[in-house]
C-alpha cells in the first residue's frame, strides 16, 4: 500500500486528480451497493473498502465516516440539479417533458435498484445529523428548481398566482412519495410511475391559454 501511495505521488497533477476522483467515485458506488444489500446500519467501513479495493486509510482520505457517504450523495444530487437547471433554463422543452426529465435525473440510481432508495431513506431518517444536512440540501435544490419554474411562469406556462418555491416544494414531495411507493413494489419501471405522476402534477399547475394546452 505504501508503494502504491508513492507511485501516486509521482503522477502528473492532472493524472493524480483524475485518479483521486476515480477512487472517490469507486468508494462511493461500492458503499451504495453494500448499503442496498446489507442495510446502512449493518454495513461496515471494512466491507466498503474491500468492495472498492482500497485500504481503510484511503477511505478516510475521502470520507470521515459512512454517514459522509450520504452527504456525498446529497452533493451529487445538488450538482445534478444545478446542471439540469443551467442547461434547461432557456430551453423550449414542453413543461411536462421538462419536469419528467428532471425527475428521472434525480432518481437515476433508484431506477436500477429500489433497495438503494429504501436504504438511503431509512438511513437519513435514523441519523439526525445527516437528516439536518439533507433538509438543507432539499431547500437549496428547491430554490434552484424554483428559478426554472419562475422562468416558465413568466413565459405563461404555469399559473400566475402560484409561488415558484411552493410549486418546487410540492414537486419534490411528489417525486419522493412516488419513488417511495414504487420501491415497495417495483413490478414496473419507475419511469412509468413518474410519467403518470408528473402528468397529473402538471395538470394542476399549467396555465390554460385559450386555444392551447400545457407546454
Amino acid at each position: 500500500m505504501a508503494d502504491k501511495a508513492r507511485r501516486e505521488e509521482t503522477l502528473p497533477d492532472g493524472r493524480r486528480e483524475r485518479r483521486s476522483r476515480e477512487t472517490r467515485e469507486r468508494i462511493f458506488r461500492s458503499a451504495l451497493e453494500i448499503f442496498a444489500e446489507k442495510g446502512f446500519a449493518a454495513t461496515t467501513i471494512g466491507q466498503i473498502t474491500e468492495a472498492a479495493d482500497v485500504g481503510k486509510g484511503t477511505f478516510f482520505n475521502y470520507f470521515e465516516n459512512k454517514e459522509s457517504i450520504l452527504v456525498e450523495y446529497r452533493e451529487m444530487q445538488m450538482g445534478r440539479v444545478k446542471e439540469f437547471v443551467a442547461t434547461h433554463l432557456a430551453s423550449d422543452v414542453p413543461l411536462e417533458r421538462l419536469l419528467l426529465l428532471f425527475a428521472l435525473t434525480i432518481t437515476e440510481e433508484f431506477q436500477a435498484s429500489p433497495a438503494i432508495f429504501q436504504c438511503l431513506f431509512t438511513a437519513i431518517l435514523s441519523n439526525q445529523g445527516v437528516q439536518g444536512r439533507m433538509v438543507v440540501g432539499l431547500e437549496t435544490a428547491r430554490q434552484v428548481l424554483a428559478r426554472l419554474l419562475a422562468d416558465r411562469q413568466q413565459k405563461g406556462k404555469i399559473r400566475g398566482e402560484l409561488v415558484p418555491t411552493e410549486v418546487a416544494s410540492s414537486f419534490q414531495g411528489m417525486v419522493l412519495g412516488t419513488t417511495l411507493v414504487w420501491s415497495l413494489a417495483p413490478a414496473r419501471p419507475l419511469e412509468e410511475k413518474l410519467t403518470r405522476a408528473v402528468q397529473a402534477f402538471v395538470g394542476g399547475i399549467a396555465s390554460r391559454p385559450s386555444g392551447g394546452g400545457a407546454s
